[in-house]
């Protein structure tokens, strides 16, 4: 009961401008962090050479123009991509200190996207969408710092940043609900039984109860394309709503192995928050 008394009074609570802002940006760093770290780590393993050599995966760039596919495979270049990874963890740790200048935290936020783009390719394998909101998290991020003086840009960048979480789950939920495999409940079991995505114990559980995977199955439908019901009833479903997806992201990261995902979308909850609570119409902006 004191669970329940202690979320409705945060769900009560209000967020403001630059708290919403911040905690977009502070969370969407540990993505880039993650990854980072992640690749400077595979980097020394030499199973992992081949999926990352630029010449076996330039030709898939082939349609670049030359100076641009010249500039792919110097930053692709073992000793210059770990150089750029380095720099990039350094710029996320700089976004988690609270307090920088705002100039600070845009030239932060806008480097992590930039590059985000330019290592991509050297990446080719392994990237999931948590790469693609991180990217698009951070350098609306960084565009709200550099209107941060002006309200009407900062609120435009995190109402972009909510809407565009809101149209992925949604997005995502109904392209699983077109699949006749997710409708009946079956695409669970092929997943986990994978060897990408997979788990062995999860995978034992779902066959041995069914009917409970079948449940689980139309909850992740439901929750999906029910996700812009935080716009509705006043922000009163937005809470409830980011919990069961924050630990549906959770579940994913431990079962799936998508640890990356879980950031990635958290960093949209908080302009969710702003967005959605009750009094944000009631917002009056300085002329």
């Amino acid at each position: 009961m004191k669970i329940l008394k202690r979320i409705k009074e945060i769900s009560r609570s209000q967020i403001s401008r630059e708290r919403a802002l911040t905690a977009t940006e502070q969370i969407s760093a540990i993505t880039h962090l993650v990854n980072s770290l992640e690749v400077l780590a595979n980097d020394r393993n030499p199973r992992n050479a081949a999926l990352v050599d630029w010449n076996l995966i330039k030709d898939e760039y082939s349609w670049a123009p030359r100076h641009v596919h010249d500039f792919l495979g110097f930053v692709s270049r073992p000793g210059v991509s770990r150089a750029i990874h380095v720099a990039r963890a350094a710029s996320a740790l700089s976004l988690m200190i609270p307090g920088t200048h705002r100039h600070h935290r845009a030239a932060a936020g806008m480097f992590l996207s930039l590059t985000s783009v330019i290592t991509s390719p050297r990446q080719h394998f392994g990237t999931d969408g948590s790469d693609q909101v991180a990217f698009l998290v951070q350098g609306v991020a960084a565009l709200a710092r550099m209107g941060e003086q002006q309200p009407r840009t900062v609120d435009s960048c995190l109402w972009f940043v909510g809407l565009q979480s809101s149209l992925s789950y949604f997005a995502s939920g109904v392209a699983k609900a077109a699949g006749p495999l997710w409708r009946s409940g079956e695409a669970l079991p092929l997943i986990l039984r994978t060897e990408a995505y997979g788990d062995s114990t999860a995978y034992r559980l779902v066959k041995k109860y069914p009917a409970a995977a079948r449940a689980a199955t139309t909850g992740v439908l439901l929750l999906e394309c029910g996700f812009p019901v935080v716009f509705l009833a006043k922000g009163r479903m937005t809470l409830p709503v980011l919990i069961s997806a924050g630990t549906f992201h959770v579940i994913n990261a431990r079962v799936m192995g998508l640890s990356r995902f879980v950031w990635a979308f958290l960093s949209t909850y908080p302009a969710i928050l702003y967005i959605t609570q009750e009094d944000l119409g009631s917002v009056r902006y300085e002329q």
